[in-house]
Parts: structure tokens; C-alpha cells; sequence
């Protein structure tokens, strides 16, 4: 059996081979390290991608769905197909699987203050919608059921809207005209810092729908928000709602529904496919990667010929060239995968700093270089270790 020293000694003999000639050497390795940096900069940015959009989508509600109209139907949506407050209540009190609901009617409007006329997106719900939307306040308070029984001129403004009208702190409790109609202000929302977002504020004003169907002569429901008790109830209380609607109004497939799930799912599967196919194309630079360290042990081989013939000579077996210069393919490959990562994991950090992201980098691609730059090295490093092995001892020692 022979000694595992050699091994050592051919990766010492490799390593100062590469430190002998560092130019050459770095340019060797440079498609090892953009490749590697390429498909570790992409995946760490793929996977920060999911990440930081599957936190955002659980922030808008993981088991929330909202119940909508079919018109896509060949049978076109009548008032008798429409929403009422009375189907929220049932769905409400019949399905185990639906903690909140909510009626949503949408509609927009100039409103008036201080003499200022503004263009705003009046939203008109119920108290339950503060659940099933996950939202903040930054002062005042949300609408109550009382409010909306009440039919009370009550409002709670978006963020922007407040700081356009007046200053935020200063908006409770001062008065809004809608349609000739004073509104007070009670509530003022937290901005939102969401991917999403863009930088953007939606100027929004949240009224009791009760109080809506009063001032507008309008009894029309766009479409209904709700909260399953659990992500894993999500489509339970879906089928339960769409069941209820369809049996209280006497038709079919007037509804559908849509959950935050499906679009969590989608958009993991759809980051997944961008990431491979992007992470392939920067593969290609392995490739070329691959070539240069063949190319350069090929040039490797002629140039110590000689010292093959010597070796053979001294009772050199062909595996012990092999190995030699296989290992030198495999250190030129290391090296570069090594440099690669580190660029790689700089370059992702860099880069999800800039996008506001955080840098998701794991162990898997750590592992992903290596198996890269062994694949890579011993690929391309075999065809120059056969060719250096198999060379004649008296050819190779006459070579000048």
C-alpha cells in the first residue's frame, strides 16, 4: 500500500506550482470564480427573494382570503347575486373555519379640508376588517361595530392622506367633507414598509359600511375579506363560504375566491425556475472555466516533459503522473471556487443591502461551490493527467 504522504506532497507541489506562476494562475482560475460567484450570487439573492417575500405575504395574512364575482361567467352577475351584510354574518356563525369577515365596497372621491380638495379611495367595511388586514395604527383608533351600527360619520386615513391634510398627531378628531358630508377623523394608519409598496402611500379612507350605504343611496358590495381560524382551515373556509353564498342567493358558480397561499405558492415556484435558469446561464462560465485550467495544464504537460521522462525513469507508475497533475487541475479549480464564493457571498450581500433585502446565504451553497469546482476540476483536468501519464519515458526524456 503506498503512503498517504504522497498525496500530500502532490497537493504542496501543486499549490506552489500555482504560487510560482500567479498570473497565470489567477487567469486560469478566473472563470472558476465568475461562474462560482455568478450561481452563488444568484442563488443567495433567489433564496433572500423568497424569503423576504414569503415574510412580507405571512405579514399580509397567510390565512386571509377574500371571496369575489365570476364575471367571466356566461351568465352575467344580477342584483340578485350580489353581497349582502346578512351573508356575512351567516358565513360567519355557520362555518367553524371562518374567524373574522368582512363586506368590502370600494369607491373614490374628492374630499375637502382646510380649503385643500384631494382625490382619495374610500374603503367602507366593518370593524372585523382590522383583523383580517393585519392593520396598525399610528394614532386614534378603528372604527367599532357600534360606529357602524350607528351609521356614525367616523373615518380612518391612510398615513399620506394624514400628512397632506394636516400634520399626522394633529388629524384626530378634525373633520373631512365627503360629498357635503362631514366625516371625523378617529384614526390615522401606520405606513406600511413593504416590499410591495415601492415606496408609495395610497391615500385611503376607511369608513363603517353602514354609514357608506346611507350617504351614497348605494348597497353594492364589491367583494368579501375573510380569516380562517388557521392556514391549514384556509380552504375549508373558502368551500364553506362559496357553499353558503351559492345556497342563500340560489345559483351557481357566480363566486370564486382567492388566498394569500396560492400566491405564496406561486411565487416560490416561479423564484425557484428564475433562479435555475438564471444560476445555468452563469454556469456557462464554469465552463469556460473549465477549458482555461484544461488549456493550461495541457501547456503544463509539454512544458515538463522532461521531468515526466525523469520521474518515469526513477520507477514513476502512469498513476502516480496522473495523480500529480490531477491534483494540480484540482488545486487551480479549489482555488478559483474558493476566491468564487467569497465574491459570490460579497456580491449577494452587496447587492440585497441595496434592494433592501436580507442576505440569505446557506450551507447548501458553501457546498454548491465545492461540488462545482470538484466537477470542473477533475472534468477538465483528466483528458491532461491521461495525456501526461501515458507519455513515452525515452520520447519524454529526449524533449527539449
Amino acid at each position: 500500500m503506498r503512503s498517504p504522504v504522497n498525496f500530500f506532497e502532490s497537493v504542496i507541489i501543486a499549490w506552489e506550482s500555482v504560487i510560482a506562476n500567479k498570473l497565470r494562475s489567477l487567469l486560469t482560475m478566473l472563470g472558476i470564480i465568475i461562474g462560482v460567484s455568478s450561481v452563488i450570487t444568484v442563488s443567495a439573492l433567489g433564496q433572500s427573494g423568497r424569503a423576504a417575500i414569503n415574510k412580507e405575504m405571512d405579514a399580509f395574512g397567510a390565512n386571509r382570503f377574500s371571496i369575489y364575482y365570476r364575471y367571466d361567467s356566461d351568465d352575467p352577475i344580477t342584483d340578485a347575486d350580489g353581497f349582502t351584510l346578512q351573508d356575512v354574518v351567516t358565513i360567519k356563525e355557520i362555518s367553524p373555519a371562518v374567524e373574522n369577515m368582512a363586506p368590502i365596497s370600494w369607491d373614490s372621491a374628492n374630499i375637502r379640508s382646510k380649503g385643500k380638495e384631494i382625490g382619495v379611495e374610500i374603503v367602507a367595511t366593518t370593524a372585523d376588517y382590522t383583523e383580517i388586514a393585519n392593520l396598525k395604527l399610528d394614532a386614534g383608533r378603528f372604527f367599532s361595530n357600534e360606529d357602524d351600527d350607528a351609521k356614525r360619520y367616523v373615518a380612518v386615513i391612510s398615513e399620506s392622506l394624514a400628512k397632506e391634510l394636516f400634520s399626522s398627531s394633529a388629524a384626530i378628531g378634525k373633520k373631512i367633507m365627503v360629498s357635503n358630508r362631514p366625516f371625523k377623523v378617529i384614526g390615522v394608519l401606520a405606513r406600511e414598509e413593504s416590499i410591495f409598496s415601492m415606496g408609495m402611500d395610497s391615500k385611503l379612507m376607511y369608513i363603517p359600511i353602514s354609514t357608506y350605504f346611507s350617504f351614497s343611496g348605494s348597497n353594492w358590495i364589491n367583494n368579501i375579506e375573510g380569516k380562517a381560524v388557521s392556514q391549514t382551515e384556509v380552504d375549508k373556509a373558502i368551500e364553506h363560504s362559496l357553499n353558503i353564498l351559492h345556497r342563500r342567493h340560489r345559483n351557481e358558480n357566480k363566486y370564486n375566491a382567492w388566498n394569500s397561499q396560492k400566491e405564496i405558492d406561486s411565487v416560490n415556484q416561479v423564484t425557484g425556475i428564475v433562479t435555475l435558469v438564471i444560476s445555468a446561464i452563469a454556469g456557462i462560465s464554469l465552463l469556460v472555466g473549465g477549458i482555461g485550467i484544461m488549456n493550461i495544464m495541457l501547456v503544463s504537460v509539454t512544458e515538463r516533459t522532461r521531468e515526466i521522462g525523469i520521474r518515469k525513469a526513477l520507477g514513476a507508475r502512469e498513476t502516480d503522473i496522473m495523480i500529480q497533475f490531477l491534483i494540480e487541475a484540482l488545486v487551480l479549480s479549489f482555488s478559483g471556487g474558493i476566491l468564487g464564493m467569497f465574491l459570490g457571498f460579497g456580491l449577494s450581500q452587496i447587492i440585497a443591502m441595496f434592494i433592501k433585502i436580507p442576505a440569505v446565504i446557506s450551507w447548501q451553497m458553501i457546498a454548491l461551490a465545492f461540488a462545482f469546482s470538484a466537477v470542473v476540476g477533475v472534468c477538465f483536468g483528466l483528458y491532461p493527467a491521461r495525456k501526461a501519464a501515458y507519455q513515452d519515458p525515452i520520447e519524454a526524456l529526449r524533449y527539449e
